[in-house]
């Protein structure tokens, strides 16, 4: 587990200096149009292709700190085995769909691999390295479903599976961080 949480910090990491790099990009891009009317070439399709890296390697650690959307009204007032279970039955149902969402994107981006597939455009950007980042933050977040679905039935098991906190509840007990 402590592999999987430096990777984690790692990709995020990675997702934290692509937002950087894009907001840098954009602002150096309007100053030059606005001043020079000399823009940097391509700079859209940078864009499109950090935003890759910004959206997907981040999705494993979020799911690591159970930040993502959840809409609790109805499962607050429930025991917390019933929460449990109803996370678990919510994450495999996740991981079966994320599943074949990851071998779909690395179908994509094996093809655009195959064919040296590229934007069209001034630079001619090769298409698979937005592909692959796509790829590799889809399969952490897969694999991050597997271990949390194997934890939780494992933790149903054995009576120690502690359900997720609502957001209301983290705010209140003053634990933002989880």
């Amino acid at each position: 587990m402590k592999l999987f949480e430096t990777i984690d910090r790692f990709v995020v990491a990675i997702a934290a200096v692509a937002l950087v790099v894009m907001m840098v990009l954009t602002t150096i891009s309007v100053i030059g149009r606005y001043f020079f009317s000399a823009p940097i070439p391509d700079d859209l399709v940078f864009s499109e292709m950090l935003m890759v890296f910004v959206v997907f390697l981040p999705f494993s650690a979020v799911q690591a700190k159970r930040e993502h959307v959840a809409v609790t009204i109805f499962t607050d007032w429930m025991p917390n085995n019933a929460k449990v279970v109803l996370e678990t039955i919510g994450v495999a149902v996740g991981l079966g769909i994320f599943t074949l969402v990851t071998c779909a994107v690395w179908t994509d981006f094996l093809l655009t691999w195959e064919v040296k597939a590229y934007v069209e455009g001034l630079l001619e950007l090769p298409e698979y390295p937005a592909r692959f980042a796509a790829f590799f933050g889809l399969a952490l977040f897969t694999v991050r479903l597997l271990i949390d679905v194997v934890t939780s039935i494992h933790g149903l098991a054995k009576g120690t599976a502690v359900a997720s906190l609502s957001e209301e509840a983290r705010l209140m007990s003053g634990d933002t961080s989880e």
